[in-house]
């Protein structure tokens, strides 16, 4: 429901962002450095305008009884700071559970900053914020919802970050709700994934979650407690790409193009709200016509946003005509958002497939450059490609129930 709230209001942004779907990206284009050169490193660095930091290790916590547990034990497990930021956080279980860990460690001095987003947000009981800050929580909205200012709410805080003591991250694509806890096993238990960040990268997740903090409360938190002295835990090579647009221009939609240009061999793709412009479909027809191999796992109808689904499926055809192969996750929900390009480069975070992600919402997304963690990634998509049906150009087709749903996406794709 919450998603069909953020359409209703992204539709009064459509005369602004109408033509998005036309705009090139600062990406490269038709044509890519190797993943395995310096030159492409270079070039992801431009366009998304991120280093490239040695020394991390990221672990993949799958469904929300891997990552809420762990989760909440780093939390409870904080000596001096926590900083979180998500988009949806509502009543139930997880969230109480959390709000109850940060309120503890608050009332022991530990010093909490929390971020939500107001219209993902928006049914979180007014209980949990007063909790919050009496136990001395500061917590901040981002841009609650005011029909005076439809086009300030339009740009949303997307963004999922965990930050505890300086040194221990997690992002991904889940929130505070009780559909994202279990194990995928049912319509109510959503598929999805969070990482565990340590090293030198957790500095540029805190840099992540501060870039908001600042704009809500003009005060930026610089202190050694919020950036203590990281040293290398491992030797994964990645970079945090902030979604920014106002800020930034598109950073995340020129790291996509960008890497699937790259690829020579495969794309995974795993993505919960898949609408890509024309500038990514040409980007993967160019790939399918070098010999790559495009494998896409999508929302089945159990998808929150039915009019994205819908609009989704009206590419379809020309997709799999090139030799695309898509697939729809059948047991729930399926919330992820992964590509993995060539069995060697990992994109990982909140972003989503569409031009929201790339032009309009504050996001964060992780570019991992390691073989190991990206035959992980490979062995989770295959993983979730047991409980997908394969779909065809037939399926594509839409019934006439579904024509209003989509003529309407299509009209507000750019919003979507």
């Amino acid at each position: 429901m919450v998603r069909y709230l953020v359409c209703i209001v992204s539709i009064v942004g459509l005369v602004s962002c109408a033509k998005l779907d036309d705009s090139p990206f600062i990406g490269m284009g038709t044509s890519a450095p190797a993943l395995a050169s310096p030159q492409f490193d270079q070039a992801m660095e431009q366009e998304a305008q991120a280093a490239w930091i040695e020394g991390n290790q990221i672990d993949t916590l799958v469904n929300g009884e891997e990552y809420f547990p762990v989760m909440l034990e780093a939390v409870k497990s904080a000596k001096r700071t926590i900083t979180f930021e998500t988009f949806v956080a509502v009543d139930g279980y997880v969230t109480y559970d959390l709000v109850m860990a940060m309120c503890e460690r608050a009332q022991a001095g530990v010093r909490v900053h929390v971020v939500l987003d107001g219209v993902g947000s928006m049914k979180l009981d007014e209980r949990y914020l007063t909790a919050l800050r009496n136990a001395g929580v500061e917590v901040e909205l981002y841009r609650p919802f005011n029909c005076l200012r439809l086009l300030h709410c339009n740009n949303r805080d997307h963004r999922k970050i965990l930050v505890v003591d300086g040194k221990l991250a997690f992002t991904g694509g889940a929130g505070y709700a009780d559909c994202w806890n279990g194990a995928a096993k049912g319509k109510w238990q959503w598929r999805d994934t969070m990482y565990r960040v340590r090293g030198p990268l957790v500095a540029e997740l805190q840099r992540g979650f501060m870039n908001n903090w600042k704009e809500l409360r003009g005060v930026d938190l610089k202190s050694e407690a919020y950036f203590p002295q990281l040293k290398r835990v491992g030797n994964m090579k990645a970079q945090v790409v902030l979604g920014a647009p106002c800020e930034r221009g598109d950073t995340l939609g020129a790291g996509y193009l960008l890497a699937i240009d790259a690829a020579q061999q495969s794309l995974l793709i795993e993505h919960a709200y898949f609408v890509p412009n024309k500038q990514l479909r040409k980007a993967l027809f160019r790939a399918m016509a070098r010999g790559v191999e495009v494998d896409i796992i999508l929302p089945s109808g159990h998808i929150d946003t039915p009019i994205v689904r819908q609009t989704s499926m009206s590419h379809w055809p020309e997709l799999l005509a090139a030799g695309a192969r898509i697939y729809e996750f059948q047991p729930s929900m399926m919330h992820g958002k992964l590509i993995v390009v060539d069995d060697e480069l990992s994109i990982i975070g909140s972003g989503n497939f569409d031009d929201r992600t790339f032009f309009i919402n504050d996001e964060v997304n992780v570019h991992v450059l390691s073989k190991r963690f990206a035959g992980e990634q490979r062995r989770m998509f295959e993983n979730d490609l047991k409980s997908c049906e394969e779909k065809c150009a037939a399926d594509a087709k839409a019934r006439i129930v579904d024509l209003p749903r989509r003529w309407a996406g299509k009209l507000v794709e750019p919003q979507l």
